[in-house]
């Protein structure tokens, strides 16, 4: 489950509208949308709030709760990572890389 339908899914089990949770964020009700069907994504702190607000771990909200227990530092890479272009995913994979050699 990505993070879109996985915040969907708390939203709608408990009762809570798009309005209303995007009202307690400080953020437009069509921001959340963008968030609920994946055509946006929320900046690391938002997302930390998110969890807060909702009561869940940042994990949980990407569906990667139980898989691995990520360091603070590996999810900010993480939602990094999601929000760069195409070509900077490439330069950061190829980046990455490199710095793994010097190990």
């Amino acid at each position: 489950m990505n993070f879109g339908d996985c915040l969907k899914s708390i939203l709608d089990d408990r009762e809570i509208s798009q309005r209303e949770f995007a009202r307690q964020l400080n953020i437009a009700p069509t921001t959340l949308n963008g968030y609920i069907r994946n055509t946006r994504q929320p900046d690391f702190e938002l997302v930390k709030k998110i969890a807060d607000k909702l009561g869940v771990s940042v994990d949980y909200l990407f569906g990667t709760e139980g898989n691995r227990d990520y360091t603070f530092e590996e999810r900010e890479l993480i939602m990094n990572y999601r929000q760069m272009t195409d070509e900077n995913k490439k330069l950061f994979k190829q980046l990455s890389a490199e710095l793994a050699k010097h190990i």
